[in-house]
């Protein structure tokens, strides 16, 4: 089995809405509609691992995939990571914003998706901003109704770079050379005003996780293929 998504991938749960609404507003509860994540680990487990029920047979209960997916709980102001099996996750790619009427229905999303599909990882710059790769994607969000307190659920604020270090997390292999977990070989610190415990909080992620929130000359930046240069 091989994984579908790789490190930086912008994933959510299948329930998401907005795979399914037809360019239209979200008609659920702003509050279940689940957040859009960034994969921050790959892990593969052995061939002893159990995806088939004892009970009754071949239902399958378990995935021999799963990934560490990171997002940002705006209420709390924090990072919140989660372990999910890729049977449950699907691709930004095929999430249908709402568009207007007198727009062709494809324009909107395909200027965002390609939009967000495009987006550089930023070159490390002491004290520079930078954005989480899903922070346009959940301000686009239309709702039909909707409680105003849980439309930016997961949204994110801009983010100061203050450090970078190597991923003390290594790619580990099974004995065969096959990868049992793949992750990023570089990490940010980035800090952020956390409102909810009012002050100042700093987390090492990925370096595919941030983007250039906008064009500057003085805003070094680097390709998503490129190697990341080391801090002046």
């Amino acid at each position: 089995m091989k994984n579908i998504f790789n490190i930086g991938d912008i994933v959510t749960l299948k329930s998401h809405p907005l795979f399914n609404d037809n360019y239209s507003k979200i008609n659920c509860p702003a509050s279940q509609v689940p957040p859009l994540m960034l994969v921050k680990e790959i892990l593969f487990e052995d061939e002893k691992k159990k995806v088939f029920s004892d009970e009754i047979e071949n239902v399958i209960i378990a995935d021999k995939i799963k990934y560490t997916c990171v997002f940002f709980n705006n209420n709390k102001s924090e990072f919140v990571e989660k372990s999910i099996y890729q049977s449950f996750l699907k691709s930004h790619k095929e999430l249908k914003y709402f568009r207007k009427e007198n727009k062709d229905k494809n324009d909107h999303r395909d200027t965002l998706i390609h939009e967000v599909d495009s987006y550089i990882n930023a070159q490390y710059c002491f004290g520079h901003i930078v954005n989480f790769k899903t922070v346009k994607l959940e301000n686009k969000k239309k709702f039909d109704e909707t409680d105003y307190k849980y439309i930016h659920t997961f949204t994110s604020p801009e983010f100061l770079l203050s450090g970078l270090k190597i991923n003390e997390s290594k790619k580990i292999y099974y004995n065969d050379g096959k990868p049992k977990k793949i992750t990023s070989d570089f990490l940010y610190k980035v800090l952020w005003y956390n409102h909810n415990q009012q002050k100042n909080s700093e987390i090492y992620l990925p370096i595919e996780f941030f983007i250039v929130p906008f064009v500057s000359k003085t805003f070094k930046v680097i390709n998503k293929n490129s190697e990341i240069l080391s801090p002046h």
